[in-house]
């Protein structure tokens, strides 16, 4: 019986020493890198290990610039609503004006139609849609080191999503 306390008490003591060295979840403290539950995470993911599989490199999730992506989507349907080109361009400089020296690579830039030319696009409504805007020009994706996404729910409850990619360096 004494002998079964001693390997009992060995046994908990291991115990209790494991547990001293087990670490927290590694969350995250960084508030510009915590993922809202929207679907943010599925689509960091997603865009990540098209990367991979495509051998380019990994971009981080940024509340930050996810709140620029949400404006440009907002100024997008705006655009789409009222088909001013000059209002347009002078909310998208407005909106990318606070970016200082960085820079979107890919996404809702003023150089190209905003989104696409069809005025139904949607790619938060198409199951399809697997992100293959971004790596069309592999070397400006792998210019990014930031992911901004972002949704926006209209008055009819359509929900549109942007994703831009944003070089900081």
């Amino acid at each position: 019986m004494k002998r079964f306390k001693k390997v009992l008490a060995l046994v908990l003591a291991g115990v209790l020493a494991l547990a001293m060295l087990t670490a927290c979840d590694g969350g995250t403290t960084d508030s510009d890198k915590i993922m809202p539950d929207d679907g943010t995470v599925e689509v960091v993911m997603t865009i990540n290990n098209t990367a991979a599989n495509k051998g380019l490199g990994q971009v981080e999730y940024s509340a930050k610039y996810s709140a620029v992506t949400k404006a440009l989507l907002e100024n997008w349907l705006e655009w789409r609503n009222d088909g001013s080109n000059t209002k347009y361009r002078e909310n998208y400089d407005k909106i990318t004006a606070e970016l200082g020296n960085v820079k979107i690579v890919v996404g809702l830039t003023k150089d190209t139609t905003p989104l696409a030319a069809q005025a139904n696009y949607n790619p938060a409504t198409r199951t399809s849609f697997k992100y293959d805007s971004l790596f069309k020009d592999e070397s400006a994706f792998n210019l990014a080191e930031k992911i901004g996404v972002a949704y926006v729910t209209t008055s009819n409850g359509t929900v549109y999503q942007a994703v831009c990619l944003f070089d900081v360096n």
